[in-house]
C-alpha cells in the first residue's frame, strides 16, 4: 500500500493521507473477507455520500466515480491503486 500521496490526489482530495489512513481502519475494524480497494468499492455503493466525503464537494452525493472529470477522475484513480495492498 503507497503511503504518499500523488500530485493529483493533492490537487484534489483535501486531507488525502488522513482520509486513505481513515479507509483503512474502517477496513480494518469491519472487514475481513475482502481487500482494501474491494472495501472501498463496496462502501461507495453502500454510502452515497462517500465520494462527497472524499473530495470534500456536496454536489457528489449519490454520483459514480465514473462521472468525475478528467483530473478528480485521475486522483480517484491513484487513491484507490495506493490501496494495492500487494503493490
Amino acid at each position: 500500500m503507497r503511503r504518499y500521496a500523488t500530485q493529483a490526489e493533492l490537487n484534489c482530495i483535501p486531507n488525502v493521507n488522513y482520509k486513505r489512513n481513515h479507509i483503512c481502519s474502517m477496513y480494518t475494524r469491519h472487514c475481513d473477507y475482502t481487500d482494501l480497494q474491494g472495501y472501498l468499492m463496496e462502501q461507495l455503493e453502500a454510502n452515497p455520500k462517500l465520494l462527497a466525503w472524499l473530495f470534500d464537494d456536496n454536489s457528489l452525493i449519490g454520483k459514480s466515480y465514473l462521472a468525475l472529470n478528467g483530473e478528480r477522475y485521475e486522483a480517484f484513480q491513484d487513491f484507490y491503486d495506493s490501496l494495492d495492498i500487494y503493490g
